[in-house]
């Protein structure tokens, strides 16, 4: 039973604010790539340990830029746009500067379609960035020029990602998820132990094999042993493709929004008959065409609060597990895997593996959401106010132990400020 619960401040907001713009100044990457003879101007997520344009990332940033400066926020989504490939796929990495880091590079494990651009996705959401970058700035003229490539991708996604024709998006590796490490991962993965080698060894049994189909994504689906339709970034592709009807009908494409807002529709109705668990009470992850649960209990099974529509039955079933203080319900809440979960680890283990644990900021920013759309504000300004407490105990770190705070991973973690949005939403 939750007892006492914290509360946010305009004070709050104005102290993030403040670090936001410090965060963004000291993250800002500005210049020029001949490699593609394009301008650049984005927000990295880490100067130290990620100096590049990761997708996901870009849009949390454009999100926390709208509240204090239109101009970057708008240039971060146009810089993110200016390498979409011909199909309307946009990479989840652009190495802008990669000459410069090439060290850097070489430590990562990701597919690349060419030298500077990887053969990824991301979490798609896209259309909620916009969406939030032309409320606050010029509306439907910002939206006029994006709109078009942002279709694009979304088409790419229902027309490349969508192999069942039940609505719902497949990635075909975890990194595609962003959640890499996830313990959910680990059966697929052949996890022997917590050491980044052995999740080395997994991400090349998954993805060495797409290199003989030089990886082609019909081949990619059709190897059917990593084809995951994964339970937040289907929601998050849900919570987007009806933003992007919206989007549509506001610069008067009518025909678009009907599209969109039925995938969102066919998307959601899937979602439900085939990731909800009605014994468990949470949603879990399908893989292959046999749409087989994937039973771990991560925060991801509690993702579908942040849509509207989900049936108050199943609203009250996440709840119980969110506000259980052996699952969820921290000192400092929201873990990514349940506290009763035998892959729990409260901080960074094996080498800095990530997403099994720790409370990241951009999970709170999504479920606290949630709450706000079923009616449970209070418990969403006690999450932001407790992120709050996180930030002042150990500055804008990539995660948090959700036990006490101790921050972990990339020092000044750009996207931690979205933060600052949710805190406006608890106001």
């Amino acid at each position: 039973m939750v007892e006492k619960l914290a509360t946010t401040s305009i004070d709050d907001y104005l102290w993030l604010k403040k670090i936001a713009i410090e965060i963004h100044t000291k993250n800002r990457q500005v210049g020029y790539a001949d490699w593609c003879n394009e301008t650049f101007d984005f927000t990295c997520p880490s100067s130290v340990t990620y100096p590049f344009q990761w997708f996901w990332d870009s849009c949390f940033h454009a999100i926390t830029l709208s509240h204090f400066d239109i101009p970057k926020a708008e240039a971060e989504l146009k810089s993110l746009l200016k390498n979409q490939h011909e199909d309307g796929f946009i990479s989840h990495v652009t190495f802008w500067q990669r000459d410069t880091y090439d060290e850097i590079v070489a430590n990562y494990k990701i597919a690349f379609r060419n030298r500077y651009l990887s053969d990824e996705m991301q979490p798609p959401l896209l259309a909620e960035a916009v969406a939030a970058v032309a409320s606050r700035g010029r509306g439907t003229s910002f939206i006029e020029e994006v709109i078009e490539d942002l279709c694009k991708f979304y088409d790419w996604l229902h027309s490349t990602r969508n192999p069942f024709s039940d609505g719902l998006v497949r990635v075909v590796q975890p990194d595609e998820t962003g959640l890499d490490h996830s313990p959910v991962w680990d059966e697929l993965l052949q996890i022997q132990d917590e050491e980044h080698e052995s999740w080395d060894r997994g991400w090349d049994l998954i993805c060495k094999p797409y290199d003989e189909y030089q990886r082609d994504p019909r081949k990619m689906m059709e190897s059917d042993y990593f084809v995951v339709a994964d339970v937040m970034v289907n929601t998050i592709y849900i919570e987007n493709l009806r933003t992007l009807s919206q989007l549509c009908a506001r610069v008067e494409d009518e025909a678009g929004a009907e599209i969109y807002k039925l995938r969102a529709e066919h998307a959601l109705k899937s979602l439900n008959e085939l990731c909800w668990n009605e014994s468990d009470g949470l949603y879990y992850n399908v893989n292959g065409r046999a749409n087989e649960q994937m039973r771990v209990n991560t925060w991801v099974s509690l993702m579908p609060l942040l849509l509207p529509e989900t049936d108050p039955k199943k609203v009250s079933r996440i709840l119980e597990h969110l506000l259980n203080p052996d699952e969820y319900w921290a000192t400092f809440p929201i873990p990514s895997v349940a506290m009763n979960e035998p892959t729990f680890r409260p901080n960074t283990v094996g080498g800095n593996l990530v997403w099994r644990g720790p409370t990241w900021l951009s999970c709170n920013w999504y479920l606290s959401r949630g709450l706000i759309a079923h009616g449970r504000k209070d418990l969403a300004s006690h999450i932001a106010a407790k992120s709050i407490e996180c930030v002042q105990k150990s500055g804008v770190r990539e995660y948090y132990n959700p036990y006490d705070a101790t921050g972990w991973g990339a020092p000044d973690f750009s996207w931690t400020m979205i933060l600052l949005d949710l805190v406006d939403r608890t106001l």
